[in-house]
């Protein structure tokens, strides 16, 4: 009998050192308390890049025609706007399109059996020079330009920009972090993890002018402001 009571003194002691030892390596995790906040940051800059679909669209009961007409009219614009000043590498074709289109007698209103095509033709232009984009809408429309999209609006280089929403959601995400520590009662500690959940997209807070044809000045342009957005989670470790 006193053995076996000796036995159980001995097993208790042992799951007593157990019992003590995962408390202190649960106390020692680095991660086991902590405040988890999402902090955002925004920067707004000026675009630097305007960029216009210019387009033509022409009609022609033969295709043979249709499709020169269409190609020495897209031909007439690029060299008038390499001619202002435009890279040839800032041009580029974005669509071609031919597509039929029956004829209807205006006197039955049958099918005539002939055709009427269409070609539909657009480059892409990057502006660098967002102050002479109305310039350039402009010339494409004096030589032959009847369908246009745009303008939208880019920043070239958002790293200036992304640097400074970051450190801003930085701060944000202290003062969360801080006010929810104080909520609690608790003391704020170190940075635990950081996670970068989006950044360097730019949207634009201001849409510019479209034009869709006419003569005269070149249309107005508003291009704007555009701001680049960053958003953090961060972990805090906090005291007791």
């Amino acid at each position: 009998m006193v053995r076996r009571k000796g036995l159980w003194i001995v097993l208790a002691l042992l799951g007593a050192v157990a019992v003590a030892g995962c408390a202190t390596a649960q106390d020692g995790e680095s991660g086991s308390e902590t405040i988890l906040v999402t902090g955002y940051g925004e920067a707004r800059g000026n675009p630097d890049i305007a960029t216009l679909n210019i387009g033509v669209n022409v009609a022609n009961t033969g295709i043979d025609a249709a499709v020169e007409e269409s190609n020495e009219t897209v031909a007439r614009i690029t060299a008038a706007l390499t001619g202002m000043g435009i890279l040839e590498a800032d041009i580029q074709t974005t669509n071609f399109n031919v597509w039929r289109e029956d004829i209807y007698s205006p006197e039955t209103g049958q099918v005539t059996g002939e055709y009427r095509y269409h070609v539909d033709s657009s480059v892409q232009v990057n502006v660098r020079e967002i102050s002479r984009a109305s310039e350039v809408l402009k010339v494409a429309i004096q030589n032959g330009a009847n369908n246009i999209y745009g303008p939208s609006f880019a920043i070239d280089n958002t790293d200036t920009l992304a640097a400074q929403a970051r450190a801003a959601a930085v701060a944000d995400a202290r003062a969360r972090a801080e006010q929810v520590a104080a909520e609690l009662g608790v003391t704020l500690g170190e940075v635990m993890s950081v996670k970068e959940v989006s950044g360097g997209p730019v949207y634009a807070y201001f849409a510019g002018a479209g034009y869709g044809g006419g003569g005269g000045e070149g249309p107005p342009i508003s291009e704007g402001s555009l701001t680049v957005n960053i958003q953090l989670e961060v972990s805090f470790a906090f005291v007791r």
